[in-house]
């Protein structure tokens, strides 16, 4: 019974710690979803709301590291990423929502290089 109880043990904690979230796949997952979000929005105020989910999101995949010999396209890829979000947000704030869908698709095209680069799925 003992040793029952102890391979028991052993398994959930081995369970427990492979399924430990991973920041940057839960960041990337969250702003795929915010983006999609933002597409659909239709009020300045939802918009306003999903891009500061969108940037809490892209500042926590900022801070995680990848395989060494991707971390500076990687870094590259965030700050552009960023630039571009800072643009979206400030025509956003500014109440300018008639070009929104070219800035999104911007978006869209670093998502897409980036992605290639670094060989994501």
């Amino acid at each position: 019974m003992r040793k029952i109880l102890l391979t028991s043990l052993l398994t959930a904690a081995f369970l427990a710690g492979c399924s430990q979230p991973e920041p940057l796949h839960d960041a990337m997952e969250s702003m795929g979803s915010n983006f999609k979000a933002l597409r659909d929005a239709q009020s300045i105020d939802e918009k306003k709301q999903i891009l500061a989910q969108f940037k809490e999101q892209v500042e926590i995949a900022k801070q995680q590291k990848v395989r060494p010999e991707d971390q500076k396209t990687f870094d590259e890829g965030m700050e552009k990423l960023s630039t571009q979000l800072a643009l979206v947000m400030a025509q956003v704030e500014a109440g300018q929502i008639e070009n929104l869908q070219a800035q999104l698709k911007k978006l869209g095209e670093l998502r897409k290089e980036y992605h290639e680069l670094l060989e994501v799925k």
